[in-house]
């Protein structure tokens, strides 16, 4: 990939991030470690990731993101919303850790804490998997995965649940 692709690139994803914690802020439920270059972003059992009209703006603000294919992430946000459990649940929105630090046990540190108290409320917890080693990590802390999802061309994503324990 060019210099100039790579850094429409990274700056799309910031723009991506920065707007997924914005909409996900009102929440209160970003976890971080105390030095570590990461985050877990969830949405607590009972609550709705955003409003109808935070949805709109979400989706909007993403459609101008620099290379967005819109018909290709309508269909991906399609298909995740009509796979998606009614049952209330803690759903992980998202985890990620810079990649120099991935491997260290970073990403379950950030989990434990939602999933301690999706424990102690009695609460399952969701997420889809982006990767095969994802998976794995969501599979050591409890989670079942289902079939995989995919638009016409995506990659897979596995819907994953988590009874309480």
């Amino acid at each position: 990939m060019d210099h100039a692709r790579r850094h429409a690139s990274a700056e799309s994803n910031r723009i991506f991030f920065a707007e997924v914690v914005d909409a996900l802020s009102p929440h209160d439920d970003a976890w971080t470690l105390d030095g570590v270059p990461g985050a877990a972003l969830w949405v607590p059992a009972g609550k709705e990731a955003m409003s109808a009209e935070r949805g709109e703006i979400f989706t909007a603000r993403l459609a101008d993101l620099p290379g967005a294919d819109m018909e290709r992430m309508a269909a991906l946000i399609a298909l995740l919303g009509s796979n998606h459990p009614a049952e209330p649940h803690e759903y992980l929105w998202f985890l990620g850790v810079a990649p120099a630090t991935q491997g260290r046990g970073i990403g379950g540190r950030l989990l434990k804490p939602v999933l301690q108290r999706a424990d102690q409320t009695g609460a399952p917890a969701y997420l889809e998997a982006t990767s095969e080693r994802n998976k794995a990590l969501y599979e050591r802390h409890g989670f079942v995965a289902a079939e995989p999802l995919r638009t016409a061309d995506s990659p897979p994503l596995w819907p994953m649940w988590r009874e309480p324990r």
